[in-house]
């Protein structure tokens, strides 16, 4: 599961983790975990927003009595993660992603760090693949920024 937060409210997440919030861990990893009632864990990725990273949620999606980020702005955020960090949990999670989005064939248009972080993100994935898969996702909504991404050397 992915929390996105400004850093004040992760700093609170993370003191109570540490001081030993109810059925609240932390992995050796040093990710967060929180064991369910129900008999599973949930293992808590901590993203940071308003950063001068991806700021915002392009499209939230109903979930329940709330709502949830899209597979695309998800997506966004894995990009992000997956350059600072690039741990095999977040690789998997980027393909996962990356993979969901093709499928569904919707993708909103993206800025000029978003694109960045995207193509990034696909190159460290991908290989030189990942210009071109990026290219190939955002065509449909971003055609301009598409086609760049195809001319550039």
């Amino acid at each position: 599961m992915d929390v996105a937060a400004p850093a004040d409210a992760l700093i609170d997440i993370w003191q109570g983790a540490s001081a030993g919030a109810l059925n609240t861990s932390i992995e050796s990893d040093g990710k967060l975990a929180f064991d369910a009632p129900q008999g599973f864990r949930v293992r808590v990725n901590i993203i940071e927003i308003g950063s001068g990273c991806i700021e915002r949620i392009h499209v939230a999606e109903p979930f329940l009595y709330g709502s949830v980020a899209s597979m695309s702005d998800l997506l966004l955020l894995r990009a992000v993660t997956v350059v600072d960090r690039g741990g095999d949990g977040d690789i998997a999670d980027f393909k996962w992603l990356l993979a969901e989005v093709a499928k569904r064939g919707q993708f909103f248009a993206v800025d000029d760090e978003e694109l960045d972080w995207l193509v990034r993100a696909g190159e460290l994935v991908l290989g030189g693949l990942g210009r071109l898969v990026v290219a190939a996702i955002i065509g449909s909504t971003n055609e301009a920024a598409a086609m760049a991404l195809l001319l550039y050397k």
